[in-house]
């Protein structure tokens, strides 16, 4: 087999004319001869079997009341404000139990002569991890539009976790699943993820006072609590 070494801080080049070189931004075979010394990078390394990328989950289903008040928290963003919305998802192995909760979150809307429009995106905020849970995962929402992962999603996914697209709210709910971890996203199915469920349910109200809303019209910004929200801006 041909050797391979480590490009470390205190790396020393070996005698050998053929090694491997496992750098920090990959594989590389060096090769030297009597008439050249020559570094390639490589994907293949001889000798080994070949590995592929894979997933399992270890965790239960996510309950189907977890989702349904979920669903009921993006619908009621979706109908009064045609805005998407975020839920962080949390899980403890101790108690084998699920937990769900919304950080603050901002919609931003704009006056124009057709009325008021809210952009298509939602900034959020963290919130301190419950004791005994980890950080699962989040959930967000794509209004009326298909549950898909966006390049945005590919960009911002950089923590480890279960991420959870939910899209056509005006009908019944389409659900798309995946895992990211070590920059690569695995696409799941969502049956074998996620109980069923059907009916959106009244979220608390404590998750909608974390909504703010940011109206951009005529007479400047204003900004004011999803819960308090001035009809006339619906």
């Amino acid at each position: 087999m041909i050797p391979f070494n480590l490009k470390t801080g205190d790396f020393v080049e070996p005698s050998e004319p053929l090694y491997y070189l496992f750098a920090g931004n990959g594989i590389f075979l060096v090769k030297k001869t009597p008439l050249f010394t020559a570094v390639t990078e490589t994907r293949d390394v001889a000798g080994l079997d070949i590995a592929t990328p894979a997933l399992s989950l270890t965790i239960p289903k996510l309950p189907r009341d977890l989702m349904e008040k979920v669903y009921g928290f993006f619908d009621v963003v979706h109908r009064r404000w045609d805005g998407e919305a975020v839920a962080f998802l949390y899980y403890s192995p101790v108690r084998q139990q699920f937990h769900v909760d919304v950080p603050p979150q901002t919609l931003v809307r704009h006056k124009s002569h057709r009325g008021w429009r809210t952009e298509g995106r939602v900034e959020y905020g963290s919130l301190p991890r419950p004791d005994d849970f980890l950080w699962l995962g989040d959930v967000h929402s794509h209004g009326d539009l298909r549950a898909f992962f966006s390049d945005t999603d590919d960009r911002d996914d950089g923590q480890d976790g279960l991420r959870i697209v939910m899209g056509r709210l005006d009908r019944n709910p389409e659900v798309r699943v995946s895992f990211v971890t070590g920059g690569t996203r695995f696409d799941l199915v969502t049956e074998d993820v996620i109980e069923d469920f059907a009916k959106p349910v009244a979220p608390p109200p404590g998750w909608l006072r974390r909504i703010n809303i940011q109206c951009k019209g005529v007479n400047g910004l204003t900004s004011i609590t999803g819960w308090n929200e001035d009809e006339r801006h619906s």
